[in-house]
């Protein structure tokens, strides 16, 4: 708590204005049975609608194939592909049985063209069976804390057993993020891998339709079942803003749908912050007494540079300004006596240091005796 007798001058923090304003307009509302929207800073969620519901989630699954065969197996291994991958059915990386191939292209072809066979191919290559492989993801999904996961297949065919929440595939997605191979492999649109026992090259392709059509967006998956609808996982980062956004919907009715509500909550998403100076250099914000100079007060002006930070439009911001209740003569012209932090939703924006607009000199004998007499009285 600052002291009564300190006087106080306005903080030039130009955003508390703007930002006691309404924000935005609401979140969109999507046909989709499920969606999230969350800014992984903090894990907030700005919007979403049964983001616990378990639900099918189709070839969204294949994130987390990918991230627990990463683990195990080396990019160059040279992996056979069994006839039990192939013979899966539905969505193809068109592979051959009794060919060889890296995993590196069967990451390829699980993540890029979501290949049923090539998921199967990767799980029995780095785990001897589809059980086993299976029994790790849902190992990885318990160390996670995934509450509303469970996993009975690495390819994401509809199956008892075999759900998610659009909350939890953020989670997966989010993980998947931080593992350098499979970020790049789920911000390219389209591929290749060698061709049938390596004659020429198969051409994959991403269903992920907004990789190209919304330059903020760099992944992640997509899916598609009877069970699940059109279901998709969404990774997006504005450095105009330094904000990253992670989304995922169930349930859409259609591959255009699909990309247009999530597209479309994704700029709404980014429309919810804005970049603003909080606090200018040079500015006075508090008077602090002189202790041996009595009647003497040291003005404290925000020194550094101006800071301009990311906010999220029409929620508070809140300063707090952190000085002793007073100083000690000599003071010296630009010294640190304290520090302004500024804070909004708990997180810190940014600190700058209050130092000395000008300079106070050793008290004299006068001063020493005032200062004496002072601290005598009650």
């Amino acid at each position: 708590m600052l002291a009564p007798r300190f006087r106080p001058l306005p903080l030039a923090i130009t955003v508390l204005v703007a930002i006691a304003t309404p924000a935005h307009a609401a979140a969109p509302t999507l046909a989709a049975r499920a969606w999230i929207l969350v800014n992984p800073e903090g894990d907030v969620v700005l919007a979403s609608r049964n983001a616990d519901t378990r639900l099918p989630m189709a070839s969204t699954t294949k994130m987390m194939t990918s991230l627990v065969a990463v683990q195990t197996a080396s990019a160059n291994r040279r992996v056979l592909v069994p006839s039990s991958a192939v013979t899966v059915g539905e969505s193809s990386a068109g592979l051959v049985a009794g060919e060889q191939l890296r995993v590196s292209d069967l990451l390829k072809g699980t993540l890029i063209a979501s290949g049923n066979d090539a998921a199967t191919a990767l799980a029995i290559a780095t785990a001897g069976s589809v059980p086993a492989f299976v029994a790790r993801m849902n190992a990885r999904a318990r160390r996670m804390g995934l509450r509303n996961t469970h996993f009975a297949n690495p390819h994401g065919l509809d199956a008892p057993g075999h759900y998610s929440s659009v909350r939890d595939l953020v989670r997966i997605g989010e993980e998947l993020m931080t593992e350098p191979r499979l970020r790049t492999l789920v911000g390219q649109r389209r591929a290749t891998i060698p061709g049938p026992y390596g004659v020429g090259s198969r051409r994959l392709v991403s269903h992920n339709t907004l990789l190209d059509t919304n330059p903020d967006v760099d992944g992640i998956k997509t899916g598609q079942t009877r069970g699940a609808g059109y279901s998709i996982v969404v990774h997006a980062a504005r450095a105009s803003l330094g904000v990253e956004l992670y989304a995922a919907v169930i349930g859409a009715g259609s591959e255009a749908a699909r990309a247009t509500e999530t597209d479309r909550l994704l700029r709404w998403g980014f429309r919810q912050y804005g970049r603003a100076t909080v606090v200018r250099s040079g500015t006075p914000v508090m008077r602090v007494p002189v202790r041996d100079r009595p009647g003497t007060w040291v003005t404290l002006n925000t020194g550094g540079t101006t800071l301009a930070a990311t906010l999220r439009l029409g929620h508070r911001t809140f300063e707090r300004v952190e000085i002793p209740r007073q100083v000690v003569a000599p003071v010296d012209r630009g010294e640190v006596l304290g520090r302004v932090v500024i804070r909004q939703d708990g997180r810190v924006l940014g600190t700058r240091p209050l130092v000395a607009a000008d300079a106070v000199g050793a008290p004299g004998l006068v001063d020493r005796f005032r200062a004496g007499i002072g601290a005598l009285l009650p």
